[in-house]
């Protein structure tokens, strides 16, 4: 059971062999570009530029994989899926907010994990 409710640390873990710095190194990545990357698809979809969001929401994908954020996984795929085929529009502005305020939520353990690896 993961000691956070937004994150689950399991498979980064998993993935970093013991290494706090790879860890710190994933968290900070992740912590600087999914911002950005949502802010992007916000204005995508001013331009209707929904390929570009699906193009995004792929690279998010494997992002939220890392953070055990299945439930962004999950969501990243459907806006990937609709955004390449340009289907159900009126559908993405809503999951991307989606998207937003999950990570808001996610960030303050981000930088409680961040915090704590550093202190190790």
């Amino acid at each position: 059971m993961s000691e956070y409710k937004h994150i689950d640390m399991g498979y980064l873990n998993d993935l970093a062999l013991g290494s706090n710095d790879f860890i710190i190194e994933m968290l900070e990545s992740f912590r600087a570009t999914t911002p950005k990357s949502i802010q992007t698809m916000k204005d995508c979809v001013n331009n209707n530029d929904w390929k570009k969001i699906g193009g995004l929401a792929h690279k998010l994908k494997t992002s939220y994989s890392f953070m055990g954020m299945d439930n962004m996984v999950t969501l990243s795929k459907t806006l990937q899926d609709l955004g390449m085929a340009g289907e159900n529009t009126t559908e993405i502005p809503n999951m991307i907010n989606e998207m937003d305020e999950a990570y808001f939520k996610a960030e303050v353990e981000l930088l409680i994990e961040l915090n704590k690896l550093r202190n190790d």
